[in-house]
């Protein structure tokens, strides 16, 4: 240890990732374990995009590219924002990079300086503290309200001389709110009156629910210049392994943002680039069956979990997860041991009934668990059996 930075020495892995891999060493040893830990679509990626990136090899389309991304793609970057979600760029506007998970630490880096802090809705994304971290920022998580919905008072109150940016994620990960239009204006409202940037992932927004509609903060007037907004095909598209995010927001910020990115990594993956055109201009018809699908698979799990789990499930309105309560069974046992957190919840259910999930600790929520409903039916069904007989064990 003693060769590594502070920052690195404080730095917490992914406790998603760090479970996902768990689980899989289980199943490689022969368990039948059914991993619920990651938010990966398990869909193959459409054949019109898989046959772009053949095309592309066979082109020999395979040296670098602008560190900017192709022209091609900017392009229908471009488009895709003004036809989704009302976001007007100019191609100097735009950035691609190797997932959006680098395109939000990129724009991190481009605006913070070491002290600024970052204020984070919590439940939040794992990673978005330490990506703050390690662009010398400092996160200052916002508790979201009883039902995980934005609270505007917080939110007002959390803001201080040292603030520079707001990380926005709807629809939300892990507890899959999607924010409304007002409550997006509300939001919006502050942002103007206390000059931050927003950085808004909305990785998720073509998985959304019950014929909800995502609204894109940067499209409201009067702060269209303080938004980044960052996204990416891994979700919508199953390309989680092809590693393309975007973004598009101010250009001094995304000139920025190109300067870390040349440094660090230069151009996404040429290959990925040319499938991730064929993804945004081709036919949509397999996103929407890949959301209905999902749609259809919540309604199974929360089914299930209503009628035989404890009490209070709520019904994700879009992305992937189930964000559930546990913090009831603190200061009871199973199998002898007593149950101190959601951490020994997870645990419980890995060791004992073959079942992978990520503690709310990892979100800044201790007393829930987070389950992903981005697996097949088969694994759902076995999935959700093997959590309710280890919730009922708990006694």
């Amino acid at each position: 240890m003693r060769h590594l930075s502070a920052k690195i020495r404080n730095l917490d892995e992914s406790q998603t990732l760090l479970l996902t891999q768990r689980a899989r060493l289980m199943q490689e040893a022969g368990t039948d374990v059914v991993s619920l830990t990651a938010g990966e679509p398990d869909f193959a990626t459409p054949p019109h995009i898989k046959e772009a990136a053949q095309r592309a090899i066979e082109a020999d389309f395979t040296h670098y590219t602008a560190n900017q991304g192709t022209a091609e793609l900017i392009a229908a970057v471009v488009d895709k924002f003004s036809a989704d979600n009302d976001l007007h760029f100019a191609p100097p506007q735009i950035l691609v990079s190797t997932g959006a998970k680098q395109s939000i630490f990129n724009a991190l880096s481009a605006i913070l300086n070491p002290g600024d802090e970052v204020l984070i809705g919590a439940p939040y994304w794992v990673s978005y503290p330490a990506i703050v971290r390690l662009a010398d920022g400092v996160p200052v998580p916002v508790p979201f309200d009883a039902g995980f919905r934005p609270d505007m008072r917080a939110l007002r109150r959390a803001v201080s001389p040292k603030t520079r940016a707001l990380i926005l994620n709807t629809p939300c990960n892990p507890t899959g709110i999607v924010f409304t239009r007002s409550e997006v204006e509300e939001i919006a409202a502050i942002v103007r009156e206390t000059d931050l940037t927003v950085i808004s992932d909305e990785i998720y927004e073509k998985m959304v629910f019950d014929a909800r509609k995502h609204v894109s903060i940067g499209a409201i007037k009067g702060i269209r210049d303080q938004v980044v907004t960052v996204n990416g095909v891994s979700k919508a598209y199953a390309m989680t392994g092809w590693r393309i995010g975007y973004m598009g927001g101010p250009e001094e910020i995304i000139r920025g943002a190109a300067k870390v990115q040349g440094q660090v990594t230069n151009n996404a993956n040429s290959i990925a680039q040319k499938a991730t055109v064929a993804a945004l201009r081709g036919p949509q018809g397999p996103i929407e069956s890949m959301r209905a699908e999902f749609e259809r698979r919540r309604d199974y799990v929360g089914g299930r979990l209503a009628q035989e789990g404890p009490p209070g499930v709520v019904n994700p309105e879009g992305a992937m997860f189930f964000f559930l309560g546990v913090e009831h069974l603190y200061g009871r046992k199973a199998r002898g041991k007593v149950i101190r957190n959601a951490s020994d919840i997870v645990e419980h259910l890995l060791e004992h009934h073959h079942v992978a999930l990520v503690p709310g600790e990892a979100f800044g929520a201790p007393g829930h668990v987070r389950m992903s409903f981005a697996a097949s039916m088969a694994d759902l069904e076995k999935g959700v059996d093997r959590y309710i007989r280890g919730i009922r064990e708990i006694q």
